[in-house]
């Protein structure tokens, strides 16, 4: 059983040397009117003494810690249209490396604000600024042993760059210590047993609960040599506040309150009041002084419980941010606390109904009555924080998901929410923020998106056939460009990657979170508006493509980006530019996946405003496949493994052919209106025009096909395409397959130039009955060493075949062989060295019937020699199915 929570003050005796004479030095600065509040950061118990310190000693001066630089922001701060959570954003010189320091509701730190001005006191922050602290990072600084401003381990989110830092306290070895003596899990439930869980009336008694925070805090501090403190900054930054306190004291008259992270109470008590211990921090103020506060830019921006949960992932605080704003609210109550529990657990019931749980009245209630019982067993004044969990976990949960906060898990999800929260802060407009920020803010508000909370929501646009449709989805993607994180798109048309255009509706998915903001400040530097900073990426993206790229399909994707970004006026020098990089890109790939993606900015020029572009457009297209004519021999070159890659490209040119052939060929509607195009000639439009380009190309494939020195696998996907598209007969068809496999052919040219007519046209097997004779008995009389030599590539050949034309390719070769397909359409599991093995067993074995007299018996063997006979002798289309095919595509 857990020991319940005793004033400390009883034990003082029993503490360390250090300790007893820090206390001694806590009374004596309270003499001298420098009052220290050891806070625990977004304490509610914490923030409460602090607001009952102040109210009693009614000080002159409120010091906080805090980077000095944002003394600028108290009048944002202490503005009634600040409402929390929010934080102030630092960034770092090059614009990265920011830091923040959020501050909610119950955050000791913004109740001193408050009641300081409240009670007509000076506020001041006096920590050391963003930029030093970030400097003191030095390579190596950040490798200390538990470094408080240091990221963690896995902290490659900006928001884990917190200024509030616990790690110390919470990789403390007696604080693990205490947490087992009391029977808790981790520091978080130490805190709230022996802190959170008191009544008003006894966290209200400042002097005990500062007491026994300072010494938690103090325990923990001396686990840390003064090397460890030093190299997390942690010194540096106490020999600041010290002395900011020390000048504070010499130029007010009245008490002086000093609000710091309790971790460094022990050295501001000790370099107060002159103790040994305090010159290691006394010792590293400069001999001039400090001087004036630093100056730089900060930025208060809104921020939400998400980020500010330390189960989600945040670096400092009280984890359950939604929990202890309602532990606040309820201590701020006449009912208090103990009603709390039983509306929480209604909430999370309520909330996971509602995505698809079940939660009956009886478990609600048998959870209100394990939560009491667990807060008795634990001696704790009502159910706190770990009680619930534990009974939400033994009440709630029917499976072993626990509550995983993971999609599908509507349990784990109606806790993030209540106990997590989703509240989103506000900040009054051209306060403390850059214009970018408010200026996207009004666009998303006049487009009826919603920017006040945190909750990720989506968002279906049909942009062909609705205007206003289209200005969100150009506000929407003008946000994703700059990288502000607020939106994505899920699904539909993508004209920029040239996917789904055959949708007609689009989705996105979009959350105004404090990272949108803080992201927006760091490109505020870059221009006033979301247009203006998406120029300058542009211009830069423009910039790496003509000096580095040579790409048609990278300058094609910016074109498409400008395009859909609603920056039309930009696409003179971006066509300019991309007809140059057609000139010079060697790669046919890349040209004709550019070319594909003029045409389809073409094909939706109304939706995209680009109809007085289309002419140019096309003009666009012709100059391309001028280009594509000249780099097509080139494919007939490649080697076996480049194969599949020019086959893949050849059918993205065939398929750019037709394209472009139909684009040229339809005619324009020449009001512009809604229907830009006719579907055949004779509809009443404008004369349509032939794309130029497409017959030269065409002229060199048919010369790539009729060269028998072209790549094998280009060949064959040649012959293909030429006999898919009528322009080759199918005796001519089977005669080259039949040419390609005969006896004496080079049967791993064979397999390659079957390879690739597969792939293009792996339908002409099943429909060509010639065709398939062919193919069956180019198979049948390879000897088995050419056999195996071109299995594997036999293999992929025919993978190309869909599941349902596997199965009619299964039923051909029954027919054929007079089998049944049931033997041949199966799944089989055999890998490459299965088949290896069962091939050496099969040779052992007609060995050793040979060795023994029994040879005849092997004349049923799978892979007996060509000149053996019976049907089971010949290495037909049945063996390479059954044996090597079947599992890849049944």
């Amino acid at each position: 059983m857990a020991v319940a929570p005793v004033p400390v003050r009883a034990a003082w005796e029993l503490a360390p040397e250090r300790m007893q004479r820090a206390v001694a030095g806590v009374e004596a600065l309270r003499d001298e009117g420098i009052y220290l509040a050891p806070v625990r950061h977004h304490s509610p118990a914490c923030a409460l003494a602090v607001e009952a310190l102040l109210d009693e000693v009614r000080p002159a001066v409120v010091l906080i810690e805090g980077p000095e630089e944002y003394g600028r922001l108290l009048p944002a701060l202490l503005d009634p249209r600040t409402r929390p959570p929010v934080a102030v954003l630092s960034l770092g010189t090059d614009g990265k490396g920011a830091g923040f320091y959020p501050l909610a509701e119950f955050s000791p730190e913004w109740v001193a604000l408050r009641t300081a001005d409240r009670l007509g006191a000076q506020v001041a922050f006096v920590d050391r600024s963003w930029a030093a602290r970030e400097e003191a990072a030095a390579p190596g600084a950040s490798d200390a042993p538990d470094a408080p401003d240091a990221p963690g381990e896995d902290e490659d989110d900006a928001f884990a760059r917190t200024l509030q830092s616990e790690r110390n306290l919470a990789h403390s070895r007696t604080v693990a210590a205490i947490a087992e003596r009391l029977g808790c899990r981790d520091h978080d439930e130490v805190w709230d047993h022996l802190f959170e869980a008191r009544t008003r009336e006894q966290l209200t008694d400042w002097r005990e609960l500062f007491d026994d925070v300072f010494a938690w805090a103090t325990l923990a501090r001396l686990d840390y040599e003064e090397e460890v403190l030093d190299a997390d900054g942690s010194l540096a930054r106490e020999a600041l506040m010290s002395a900011r306190v020390a000048e504070h004291r010499a130029r007010v008259e009245g008490p002086v309150v000093v609000v710091t992270g309790a971790f460094h109470t022990l050295a501001l008590v000790e370099a107060l009041t002159g103790a040994p211990e305090g010159e290691a921090v006394v010792g590293r103020r400069p001999a001039g002084g400090y001087g004036d506060p630093a100056a730089a830019d900060a930025w208060l921006i809104r921020y939400d419980h998400e980020r500010l949960d330390g189960l989600r992932g945040y670096g400092a605080g009280m984890p359950s941010p939604g929990y202890y704003e309602r532990l606040w609210a309820a201590h701020r109550d006449p009912a208090g606390p103990s009603a709390l529990s039983t509306a929480l657990l209604v909430d999370v019931a309520a909330a996971a109904t509602t995505r698809g749980a079940q939660v009956s009245f009886a478990e609600v209630a048998s959870a209100a009555e394990q939560a009491r019982r667990l807060a008795d067993l634990r001696e704790r004044p009502w159910p706190g924080r770990t009680d619930l969990l534990d009974a939400l976990t033994s009440c709630f949960v029917k499976d072993d998901g626990g509550l995983d906060l993971g999609l599908g898990r509507p349990l784990g999800q109606a806790v993030a929410e209540v106990f997590g929260g989703r509240a989103l802060g506000e900040v009054p407009p051209g306060l403390a923020s850059p214009p970018l920020v408010q200026r996207a803010r009004e666009q998303a508000e006049a487009l009826r998106l919603v920017v006040t909370d945190s909750t990720p929501r989506r968002t279906r646009l049909d942009a062909r056939r609705t205007p206003r449709h289209r200005e969100r989805r150009a506000f929407l993607a003008l946000m994703d460009f700059v990288g502000s994180g607020f939106a994505h798109q899920v699904s539909g048309p993508d004209h920029v990657s040239g996917r789904g255009l055959g949708l007609l509706v689009e989705e996105w998915e979009y959350a105004w979170t404090p990272l949108v903001e803080a992201s927006l400040v760091e490109l505020s530097h870059q221009g006033a508006t979301l247009e203006a900073v998406a120029v300058h990426r542009l211009h830069r993206l423009e910039h790496e493509l003509a000096t580095t790229g040579r790409s048609a399909l990278g300058v094609a994707r910016l074109v498409a980006q400008a395009v859909v970004l609603g920056l039309t006026d930009h696409l003179d020098r971006l066509v300019a530019l991309l007809r140059a990089t057609l000139d010079v890109d060697p790669s046919l790939e890349s040209v004709v996946g550019g070319l594909h993606r003029l045409v389809d900015l073409w094909d939706a020029r109304v939706e995209l405003g680009l109809d007085e572009h289309a002419t140019e457009l096309l003009d666009l297209v012709d100059h391309g496949l001028a280009t594509a004519a000249y780099l097509v021999p080139g494919l007939g070159k490649v080697d076996a493994d480049a194969e599949p890659a020019a086959v893949g490209t050849l059918v993205s040119l065939r398929d750019l052919l037709r394209e472009a052939h139909r684009a040229g060929d339809r005619p324009r509607v020449p009001d512009g209106g809604a229907r830009a195009l006719a579907d055949a000639p004779g509809t009443g439009g404008a004369p349509g025009r032939s794309a130029r380009g497409v017959e030269p190309v065409r002229r060199e494939l048919d010369r790539l096909r009729e060269d028998r020195g072209t790549a094998p696998g280009v060949r064959g996907a040649l012959v293909g395409l030429a006999a898919v598209d009528d322009a080759l007969d199918d005796d001519v068809l089977v005669a080259e397959v039949r040419a390609q496999l005969s006896p004496g052919a080079d049967p791993v040219a064979a397999v390659r130039f079957l390879g690739g007519l597969l792939r293009v046209a792996p339908d002409l097997l099943l429909h060509t009955p010639e065709l398939f004779d062919a193919v069956h008995a180019g198979l049948r009389d390879l000897d088995e060493a050419a056999f195996l030599a071109v299995l594997p590539d036999l293999r992929r050949a025919f993978t190309w075949l869909k599941p349902a034309e596997t199965h009619r390719l299964a039923q051909q070769v029954a027919e054929r062989t007079g089998t049944r397909a049931e033997r041949i359409d199966v799944h089989l599991a055999a890998t490459e060295q299965d088949l290896e093995a069962g091939l050496a067993l099969e040779r052992e074995l007609a060995a050793m019937l040979d060795r023994d007299g029994l040879g005849a018996w092997g004349g049923g063997t799978r892979h007996a020699h060509a000149g053996s006979t019976g049907p089971a002798a010949d290495r037909t289309l049945d063996d390479q199915a059954d044996h090597d095919l079947q599992e890849n595509y049944s």
